[in-house]
């Protein structure tokens, strides 16, 4: 190794860089080391420079008027760092760089015409683009890894594959072809986690049409860390990575999880959930769920979800549950087989429990009956729901003059098959009952057991017996209402308030829905 310190006339130039400097140089074949020191007679500095990274006999031609900077990089193929120290610039080999950059155009193989929003990818480096307006895209690598396979994905379009062998091959024209489809059996969509309008607004449409393109490349990573779609540690990929852990600060865009993922503010996922997902708002997942999902307002599996859905507001399963969905207001599931709790809720088909104020089960059973009992003769009760849980809604009334009573509630209930004609209906009620007295309306708590034979495909004669505790803060009634002091059967008080009684009611039931 030779260091070599070139001295050229050496006045003061400190009034201008040295690297500023503008010159002229005009020579041919001549070498490297002889173009240097004619450039440093010029510019009256030195050079300084290793021998071993300076190719001095190397013979270059070169005929410009510009800054010693400029010239130096045509001269040294901007492969190298200047810096001017006194009257001296020292050359250094640049460090080499981190990165190395892709570029092409894509277009259609039979036209020839530019394919926009194609995506290019790398499946060893997990990294993508999408193609611009003219086709043309451009992808950085980490690393000089070469030989690198880009796949270009584009909806219409077959898959098509590349190999780069090096940064020369940069810039290159890739020809995709359309597929031959069969229209009989088309099926067009607009990917599926775009039917939430949350997803659309919170993923760009870049991100999506990017899900959309690549739908057979799926990839597991143990660890992901982000900051909302398309800012985490795989970057525009993340869509088509399934992690085992994901921590991310806004929100995630990802393939699925196998492990746990919180946000601050929403996951969405593409593919699978397993174990545990939570966000502040929102979780949606457009395949299915197995696990724990915890949402601040809601969750939303388009397929099956076994395990427990938890939020504020509320969940909703396009497959089915075999699980536990558990909100403040409303549950959805297309088929349930476990158990549902909220103030509403919805299924399309249940074998399940369905535990709220409202409980409705699109493809499931229910009645209307209208009957009588000892506490007033005219009473009608809506049951919606399954055989298993179904709510009711009653109200009931007596229009003597002179034993008046208005009553309205709700409650649960159960059916049992005793033969192919004959069940057991057991239901729990409580009802208010307006006594003349909207103030001091009275409670009445019941449990009804009766049976229920059948006359024809719909109808149905109902009736049994029932036992009733009645409560009232009313001392005296006032005249032409009741006091139901002396209902039913066994009579028995508890207390100036709180009276007991055993009942009977029966009537007709039209039935709809499976039975």
């Amino acid at each position: 190794m030779i260091l070599i310190t070139c001295f050229f006339c050496v006045p003061d130039c400190h009034a201008q860089k040295l690297l500023d400097k503008r010159i002229t140089v005009s020579v041919k074949a001549k070498p490297v080391a002889e173009v240097l020191k004619l450039i440093g007679q010029q510019g009256q500095f030195a050079f300084s420079y290793n021998s071993d990274i300076i190719p001095g006999d190397s013979v270059v031609s070169i005929s410009m008027s510009a800054q010693v900077r400029q010239v130096l990089d045509r001269l040294l193929l901007g492969k190298y760092l200047y810096k001017d120290t006194g009257n001296y610039i020292i050359i250094q080999k640049a460090p080499p760089e981190r990165y190395a950059y892709i570029s092409g155009v894509v277009v259609d193989g039979e036209t020839q015409e530019a394919v926009d929003y194609a995506s290019v990818y790398s499946r060893e480096h997990l990294i993508s683009a999408l193609t611009d307006a003219d086709g043309s895209f451009k992808l950085r690598l980490r690393h000089h890894q070469f030989p690198v396979t880009l796949t270009i994905s584009k909806i219409g379009y077959a898959d098509t594959s590349v190999v780069l062998h090096s940064e020369t091959d940069a810039g290159m024209k890739i020809s995709i072809h359309q597929k031959s489809i069969d229209l009989d059996t088309l099926t067009i969509t607009n990917g599926s986690d775009s039917r939430f309008w949350l997803a659309r607004l919170l993923v760009s449409s870049r991100l999506r049409a990017q899900s959309r393109n690549i739908t057979r490349f799926f990839v597991t990573s143990p660890f992901q860390v982000g900051l909302t779609p398309g800012l985490s540690t795989h970057g525009k990929m993340a869509s088509q990575i399934t992690n085992k852990v994901s921590l991310n600060v806004y929100g995630s865009y990802t393939a699925g999880v196998n492990g746990v993922e919180l946000s601050g503010l929403f996951n969405i996922s593409r593919k699978d959930v397993r174990y545990l997902q939570m966000a502040n708002m929102f979780n949606i997942v457009s395949g299915n769920m197995k696990g724990v999902q915890i949402a601040g307002i809601s969750n939303v599996t388009q397929g099956n979800a076994s395990g427990t859905q938890l939020s504020g507001l509320g969940n909703v399963s396009g497959g089915t549950v075999r699980g536990v969905q558990l909100a403040f207001l409303f549950n959805y599931a297309k088929n349930l087989r476990g158990v549902q709790v909220a103030l509403v809720n919805l299924a399309d088909s249940s074998s399940g429990y369905s535990v709220g104020l409202l409980n409705i089960v699109k493809k499931g059973s229910g009645a209307i009956a209208v009957f009588a009992s000892e506490m007033v003769p005219w009473n009608v009760a809506w049951k919606t729901g399954n055989k298993k849980l179904y709510n009711i809604f009653n109200m009931g009334a007596s229009m003597d003059r002179t034993k008046k009573a208005f009553l309205f509630g709700l409650g649960l209930g159960h059916e049992s098959a005793l033969s192919s004609t004959l069940r057991l209906n057991t239901e729990i009620t409580f009802q208010k009952g307006y006594l003349g007295d909207w103030d001091k309306c009275a409670a009445i708590y019941q449990l009804h057991t009766g049976l229920n034979l059948k006359l024809a495909k719909r109808l149905s004669l109902i009736g049994g017996p029932s036992f009733s505790v009645f409560q009232s803060e009313q001392k005296e009634f006032r005249a032409g209402y009741q006091s139901f002091s002396d209902k039913g059967f066994f009579h028995f008080n508890t207390g100036h308030q709180v009276q007991g009684w055993l009942g009977w009611r029966g009537g007709l039931s039209w039935n709809y829905g499976r039975r």
